[in-house]
């Protein structure tokens, strides 16, 4: 049963991370210190599933000691016994540190099958009969990893030797055999996410020369331009089909498009343009959980969806180029509180970048021809609001960070994961941000808060950036 006691986003000093990596500031990004939400639900009462998690990533991210003796904390300082029954009985906000038998009675949770299981769930291998038996255990339920398969990601407070734990396990099999599922009697869906169309929000995709650029608008609908390079002319903004959308990303298949949509409900949704024919197909949906940012990737002869949950935790899935779907399901990168994921392709490997709420920044690369990776490392910068990354030639990775204040910066890495420090760029305003690499080039594309949008050609073989154009 695969497990990780501390593979999480970690949020460790910005000097402490740029004396690691070598890297030396030229524009300082300040840090910022994250703050805890203090609980929206009350002890006793009904408790969404998204607050159910947080609560308990909050035990996880403290890596509170597991100990059947003592007590910690939760969100509002009320103490729960710091073992698996009460951790379980403090993500849910209950009154009292249950035991995992009981647990087990209906006047508090109510059993559902194995292949019910929802966020916020439990599963519990002691029925509560009266008898506690020194194997009983308890464990809470995150999301699914393949429900086809039955494989799901757990939260837990493990044992003396592992603490704080999350790990993936198989329904009904396993080390889950004996296991049943328990819901909270007071646990509620969370309501519809109602995102907010990120008005102009871009991405791009460069096929045989020309860029084609996207844009959410600010009523939710899209918009498509196309630039020829190197000429860089423009053929002008144009609709395309499709509204509700909150924000965009899009991955490129030799001559075809394929563009996602995150929907103002949550929702994921797929189109594919055609270049050489000229023909969009229809919208369709891509199941799975409801998410809130995303970015796709084509990286060793796939497309890669990069997806960041409601609960800020992020996930990744794989395009079938047989079915053209995503069959496989859904996978967990681990980790937690990011708003952002930003990915690019060197080579069979994805650099997949996080901006986390407190606005840091971490990377996590996936080796897709060894099938590893490499956990999540914070890297310099913090207060990033929007972030994009490009790879150039050779294998250069380039990072474009928009600040809170508004102010673009970059910085550059090599394969050996060093970067060359922060330096300020021009521009200001600037809300929405993307960036495409071609051969030793990078166009940038930026929407300002005066709502123009620009473009940016970057020229790295001779380090020469051109001036501002509105498209």
């Amino acid at each position: 049963m695969p497990s990780s006691r501390r593979s999480k986003l970690t949020s460790l000093a910005l000097a402490t991370a740029i004396a690691a990596s070598g890297a030396v500031a030229t524009t300082a990004l300040t840090v910022a210190t994250a703050t805890i939400a203090q609980a929206a639900s009350s002890v006793g009462g009904q408790i969404t599933r998204s607050e159910v998690l947080s609560r308990a990533n909050d035990w996880y991210n403290r890596n509170i000691p597991y100990d059947q003796t003592a007590t910690a904390t939760d969100v509002g300082g009320r103490s729960y016994r710091s073992d698996c029954s009460g951790f379980v009985s403090m993500a849910w906000h209950l009154g009292s540190s249950e035991n995992t038998d009981s647990l087990d009675v209906r006047s508090l949770t109510s059993r559902v099958a194995l292949t019910d299981l929802q966020p916020g769930d439990a599963l519990d291998n002691d029925p509560g009969d009266g008898y506690i038996p020194s194997t009983g255990h308890i464990v809470l339920f995150d999301h699914w990893v393949n429900k086809a398969a039955g494989t799901f990601a757990y939260i837990a407070e493990a044992n003396t030797a592992d603490d704080m734990q999350k790990g993936t396990g198989t329904v009904g099999s396993g080390t889950f055999a004996n296991y049943f599922g328990l819901r909270y009697n007071r646990i509620v869906d969370d309501a519809p996410s109602g995102l907010a169309p990120q008005s102009g929000q871009i991405t791009s995709v460069m096929i045989n020369g020309v860029g084609h650029v996207f844009q959410v608008t600010s009523d939710g609908r899209i918009r498509i331009d196309d630039g020829h390079y190197p000429s860089g002319g423009w053929d002008g903004w144009k609709s395309l089909d499709g509204s509700l959308v909150a924000s965009l990303t899009a991955a490129a298949e030799g001559s075809r498009v394929h563009l996602f949509a995150v929907m103002q409900d949550g929702t994921l949704r797929e189109t594919i343009g055609d270049y050489s024919t000229g023909s969009w197909g229809g919208w369709h949906t891509i199941p799975g959980s409801l998410v809130v940012d995303m970015d796709a990737v084509t990286v060793a002869g796939k497309i890669r969806l990069y997806a960041v949950l409601q609960n800020g935790a992020p996930r990744s899935a794989d395009l079938d180029p047989v079915t053209d779907t995503f069959s496989t399901g859904w996978y967990d990168l681990t980790g937690g509180n990011v708003k952002q994921l930003v990915g690019t392709a060197v080579g069979d490997t994805v650099r997949l970048f996080a901006v986390t709420n407190d606005g840091l920044l971490h990377e996590n690369d996936g080796d897709y021809a060894a099938g590893v990776w490499s956990g999540w490392n914070i890297i310099d910068g913090s207060q990033v609001k929007k972030l994009a990354a490009a790879t150039t030639t050779g294998g250069a990775v380039h990072l474009y960070a928009v600040t809170n204040d508004g102010l673009l910066h970059s910085t550059d890495g090599n394969a050996m994961g060093s970067w060359n420090g922060w330096a300020s760029r021009s521009g200001s305003l600037v809300d929405q941000l993307d960036a495409l690499g071609s051969g030793q080039n990078v166009y940038l594309y930026a929407h300002t808060t005066d709502g123009l949008t620009h473009s940016q050609d970057v020229y790295y073989s001779n380090s020469t950036w051109g001036g501002w154009y509105n498209l």
